[in-house]
């Protein structure tokens, strides 16, 4: 079973919830489900789960009148041995996009104060312009993602306290000797070529062959290029499944923003694609970076319409789409012997992944021939310029930016390095992971 971070916060939210009902929002496969049926079944005396998409005669119960009363007199008749405990009962409505009303319904499920209500799916922003009316003011709605990478060394059986004393680096590099940034890159390029996926955590923690993780990765990309044929209009199919193509052959190529006149060469223009990127974003398949006219807070006031750069939702999904079946990549960085372009790239990928997972907004700055910032995240305190770098190059627009702006400290992640040097700290790559 994965330890995920998601078990803390609906312990969190059963406490103190109020009369909000909770939706869990995310892309396929990522363990949405899992966790909240264990946590349903480990902290209620009753547990009582409906998949709409598994049993769709289920949404006849939110046909008619949608007060509580009503919803539970027709589970009743539909769910064997439904039976509420009063103040210790957990109604769970999975893939919840696929009945409308349901969605509705949670205004009033969250006023019925005899039972807790966890609603899930995929495709949720996507689909809710089909709601009758949202529960505006009565759901708390969390966005879950793939395994992060603290995630995956819980996974490979390093403890809690592992972020605590690796965040001890932050304030002291010393502490990251070569020894443990050795043990802890390795880690980070093996869930490079992993990823988040549980099923392909799963996968690799049962068999050393890369086949069965690739195996896990096509099969969700399947899933995934269904979604598009299922839940997109018939003359939009192609573009989304062009545009997902461009945002993985783009991603880190040191261009300024994402290009829409390179998805169809001659063919694409940005009025004509940007729906179908929406669209990707909307299905939680990629996430954006904006670029920003000024490093100033708040970040999204400076934020650029227009010019963004987008990743993938997962790195492992990334990797197997960029590495297809070569088990030269594979080999090739497993033994440390890559380097290149492509290794910047995959770096800046990674970097984002690392950053996104652990809920930062991603914005980045860039002045042609001038600056160009990776990434700049608002932290709590101040705003933090990274820069990413697989070699050991001099993060000159890093020292550039902070000796012009009021900002009092800048990130370099490299492969290897550690140290301080003026208001420039370094660190290997892995510590975005504990920001």
């Amino acid at each position: 079973m994965l330890k995920r971070r998601i078990d803390s916060v609906l312990r969190a939210w059963k406490g103190n919830h109020g009369n909000e009902c909770l939706l869990v929002n995310g892309a396929r496969q990522i363990g949405k489900t899992f966790s909240i049926r264990q946590f349903g079944r480990e902290c209620y005396k009753e547990f009582i789960e409906i998949n709409f998409i598994e049993n769709p005669l289920m949404q006849s119960a939110f046909d008619n009148a949608l007060d509580s009363d009503s919803i539970i007199r027709q589970l009743r008749l539909r769910v064997p041995g439904f039976n509420i405990i009063e103040g210790d009962t957990l109604i769970f409505l999975d893939e919840i996009q696929q009945c409308p009303n349901a969605r509705t319904a949670l205004k009033f499920l969250s006023m019925d104060h005899r039972f807790d209500v966890i609603a899930s799916g995929s495709l949720i922003t996507l689909m809710s312009q089909d709601v009758p009316s949202l529960p505006v003011g009565y759901e708390k709605e969390i966005m879950m993602y793939p395994l992060c990478f603290e995630e995956y060394l819980w996974a490979r059986g390093y403890g809690d306290d592992v972020t605590d004393i690796i965040s001890e680096a932050f304030d002291n590099p010393s502490f990251l000797d070569s020894s443990i940034i050795s043990q802890y890159t390795s880690l980070l390029t093996e869930y490079m070529m992993v990823g988040g996926m549980p099923a392909a955590v799963s996968a690799s923690l049962e068999s050393s062959s890369w086949d069965s993780v690739r195996n896990v990765q096509n099969d969700i990309l399947r899933l995934n290029l269904q979604d598009i044929e299922k839940y997109s209009r018939g003359f939009e199919r192609k573009k989304i499944r062009l545009s997902m193509d461009s945002v993985v052959r783009q991603s880190g190529d040191g261009k300024k923003a994402f290009s829409y006149a390179q998805i169809e060469k001659g063919k694409s223009r940005a009025r004509d694609y940007m729906p179908a990127v929406e669209w990707l974003q909307k299905a939680q398949l990629v996430y954006q970076s904006s670029s920003v006219s000024r490093t100033d807070v708040p970040l999204s006031m400076y934020a650029e319409q227009g010019t963004s750069r987008f990743y993938l939702y997962d790195i492992g999904m990334f990797f197997n789409m960029v590495a297809g079946d070569s088990y030269l990549l594979r080999n090739t960085i497993l033994d440390r012997k890559w380097g290149g372009a492509a290794k910047g790239r995959f770096y800046e990928a990674l970097a984002a992944d690392l950053l996104h997972k652990n809920g930062h907004r991603l914005y980045y700055y860039d002045i042609p021939q001038k600056l160009e910032i990776d990434f700049i995240i608002e932290t709590d305190k101040a705003l933090l310029p990274i820069e990413v770098k697989s070699g050991n190059n001099k993060a000159s627009s890093l020292s550039k930016l902070l000796a012009a702006a009021d900002i009092p400290m800048g990130l370099k992640l490299t492969e290897a390095s550690s140290g301080k040097a003026d208001k420039i700290l370094t660190l290997p790559l892995f510590m975005a992971a504990f920001l």
